[in-house]
């Protein structure tokens, strides 16, 4: 996935809310709860963070994500963190001081797709009111992840449209999808199809990662949602 390149309409009303609250340095972060792929990122915290997040894949061990997967309260990090520690030889420990990055706070979210949606604000300026700012707003920042996140659905969803021209799956993947939909067990499907029910199986994983989806379940609703079935 890695940074979010189709942002600045998005970016715009999200720094324009988060000025009124007096937040400046932001990051929103979205990834497959149980998927060891890179997120999507829309931030504008430092271009060089961002690059070595990425590239040193530290989003797998950052622990803010991992209590996040936990949490569905927002939390400061400060909460979470012990900044004198060092927990493992990863690259994580020393990334925060080279950066700036001790003190944030964290709002979360899960969707639909069983995705992990994060909105992060560092304060990476050291204001003194940060965190004051932060709790004079926690319900209108938490509404405002939730439209932000509505936002970037979209566009990844019209993206998959436009790029692909709704052949997303495959002519097979589509075949089976459409049988399962209608609520056909793999083995009616097999049966209907004249193959396996291994090779059904096969498919339908292929479909579940292709559509970035937990399961068959969300990946009929998804590809509904797409209109990729008839």
């Amino acid at each position: 996935m890695g940074p979010f390149r189709n942002d600045k309409s998005i970016k715009l009303l999200l720094e324009k809310q988060l000025q009124s609250y007096g937040i400046s340095h932001y990051c929103y972060f979205l990834i497959p709860k149980y998927a060891q792929t890179a997120p999507i990122i829309l931030s504008n915290y430092p271009e060089e963070w961002l690059s070595c997040y990425i590239a040193a894949e530290l989003y797998l061990f950052d622990p803010i994500v991992v209590y996040a997967k936990q949490s569905i309260l927002p939390f400061a990090w400060s909460d979470i963190l012990e900044p004198s520690k060092s927990t493992a030889s990863n690259g994580m420990e020393t990334f925060p001081s080279r950066y700036n990055i001790f003190d944030g706070f964290t709002f979360t979210l899960r969707d639909a797709s069983n995705n992990l949606v994060l909105l992060s604000f560092c304060n990476i300026n050291r204001d003194e009111y940060f965190h004051d700012k932060i709790q004079n707003n926690l319900a209108d920042i938490q509404f405002l992840l939730i439209k932000t996140h509505d936002k970037v659905n979209n566009v990844i969803n019209n993206n998959l449209l436009i790029e692909n021209e709704g052949s997303i799956l495959s002519s097979r993947e589509l075949e089976i999808l459409q049988w399962v939909s209608m609520g056909k067990t793999y083995i009616e499907s097999a049966i209907i199809l004249g193959i396996r029910e291994r090779t059904i199986k096969f498919h339908m994983k292929n479909i579940v990662n292709k559509l970035n989806v937990s399961n068959a379940r969300h990946a009929i609703k998804k590809a509904i949602e797409l209109n990729l079935l008839n």
